[in-house]
């Protein structure tokens, strides 16, 4: 697509989500069940319009990353977020900020004493521990492709390939992750994901918690060929990963965990990124190699 028909297309995307997140909130409040309800409406608007742009503009059908992909890289984004959550739940018990509501963990294994685990609760060796929580995540990841489908189709489905053609891969991701950011800025002011600190959750940790989570969704969306990864990985994260936080028995602030998780997103993301540029800067150096560049060229070409 045209870049005048990229601008059109985000444009109408930020539209059709503030304007009914900002009428549901002033109509209903936040807590209503009616405004959650617009709230998971609003996840779909994006696929929509580029379901419509698709219908109305041939040029915006090329390059979709819409079938499946590499088949392999599926489960590595529900992997990675289940890991994130875990991770900060093992760290956050071990440190004794936190107890986790369904875990007591020894050197032998879980004691699992509640929540959805699929395989079961009571005390878990190691091994059945970790297929339980395999186990549960694939499934609950995969129901909230419900509802993750209608955001990652629009971003890394539809529009990331287009942006990729103006400004290259890792410029599209940033750009992505800046859209999808000022995208839930509305529910974001009012608290709905940072209900004790709105401003500061909505302005700070929420983009950069979008950067990180940008970077590794992109790049599973580049890598795989397909979107359905990071549809995925997203559903990830709205059930387990959400989940297993949800349940921790705090001994400090929120504050200091959403601070703690946005650094482990960012972290994950910056991987991405190193691995990014060095794909990248592996492509330069065979492009010029294939031009019969002389070597200093060729290093030039990979910065």
């Amino acid at each position: 697509m045209r870049a005048s028909s990229i601008a059109l297309y985000v444009g109408g995307a930020l539209l059709l989500s503030w304007i009914p997140q900002l009428l549901s909130i002033h109509l209903w409040g936040l807590d209503s069940s009616s405004t959650r309800a617009v709230f998971v409406g609003v996840m779909w608007s994006p696929t929509l319009l580029a379901f419509g742009f698709m219908a109305l503009r041939p040029a915006a059908r090329r390059g979709v990353r819409w079938r499946l992909g590499r088949l392999y890289f599926l489960p590595l984004g529900i992997a990675v977020e289940t890991a994130i959550g875990l991770l900060l739940v093992g760290g956050l018990v071990a440190a004794g900020w936190a107890a986790s509501g369904w875990f007591t963990f020894d050197r032998f294994g879980v004691d699992v004493s509640g929540g959805p685990w699929l395989l079961g609760h009571g005390t878990q060796g190691w091994p059945l521990y970790v297929s339980n929580i395999a186990v549960t995540a694939i499934v609950y990841s995969t129901f909230g492709l419900v509802a993750a489908t209608g955001e990652e189709f629009a971003w890394r489905g539809f529009l990331q390939g287009h942006l990729e053609a103006h400004v290259g891969v890792q410029r599209a991701i940033l750009h992505i992750a800046a859209f999808w950011w000022f995208w839930h800025l509305p529910g974001l002011l009012a608290g709905y994901n940072f209900p004790q600190y709105p401003v500061f959750g909505a302005m700070v940790l929420f983009p950069l918690q979008m950067l990180g989570t940008s970077l590794f969704f992109g790049w599973l969306t580049v890598r795989a060929g397909s979107f359905w990864p990071a549809a995925l990985a997203h559903g990830a994260v709205n059930s387990v990963q959400q989940g297993l936080i949800d349940n921790l028995q705090l001994e400090v602030s929120t504050i200091a965990v959403d601070v703690l998780r946005t650094a482990m997103i960012l972290l994950d993301g910056a991987i991405c990124w190193l691995v990014l540029r060095r794909s990248n800067a592996r492509s330069n150096t065979s492009e010029a190699e294939g031009a019969g560049l002389p070597a200093t060229a060729r290093t030039s070409g990979s910065t």
